[in-house]
């Protein structure tokens, strides 16, 4: 079986320095190794555009997630970014899986990461709900 790819973008608050955007990026990373997954590492070479960093990737909050079973994590996957949402003070996390992508931005409730895990296992599909307040 060939390996899924996720990748979880941090949209970071405005005021936020290329080492603070660094210490939370790497704690989100450590917080998503513990999930279920084959590799949790930092997507180089993925940076958003208008990043202020020599390393883009850190400064975007680029984390790349693999695994074979990545889908049955999913719903863990989106508690644990709301969770650090709220506990980080970052604006959002964009969850790119294949064609389809969500923003979560902040603590989600039950029913709204069950709406966010299927809109990750459409194919093409974009959906953005409003998951909770940063």
């Amino acid at each position: 079986m060939e390996p899924s790819e996720l990748v979880a973008r941090v949209d970071f608050e405005d005021d936020v320095t290329e080492e603070e955007a660094e210490r939370h990026t790497r704690e989100l990373r450590l917080l998503l190794e513990d999930l279920d997954v084959d590799e949790v590492r930092a997507a180089e070479g993925m940076a958003a555009s208008g990043t202020r960093s020599a390393d883009p990737a850190i400064l975007a909050g680029a984390v790349l997630v693999t695994g074979a079973l990545l889908k049955p994590v999913l719903a863990a996957l989106v508690s644990l970014v709301g969770a650090w949402i709220e506990q980080s003070g970052q604006r959002s996390v964009t969850v790119e899986l294949g064609e389809s992508k969500v923003t979560v931005q902040g603590r989600v409730s039950s029913a709204e990461v069950e709406g966010i895990v299927r809109a990750l296992r459409a194919d093409g599909s974009d959906a953005e709900p409003g998951a909770g307040a940063a």
